[in-house]
């Protein structure tokens, strides 16, 4: 399993509850990135973005 933190901040939700400030996936919240590859969570990225317009 992997580990419940973002690929690209390092940061995990049990400890906070937002990404680290220069982290690229900071406008997406932390839980629906937690636990993906660098890959999945750019991807969850842009779904998160298309929907949120």
């Amino acid at each position: 399993m992997p580990p419940r933190q973002c690929p690209g901040c390092d940061a995990a939700p049990s400890e906070r509850t937002d990404h680290y400030a220069d982290c690229p996936l900071k406008d997406i919240p932390l839980a629906q990135v937690a636990g993906l590859t660098l890959k999945e969570a750019k991807a969850k990225a842009e779904q998160w973005r298309s929907q949120s317009k």
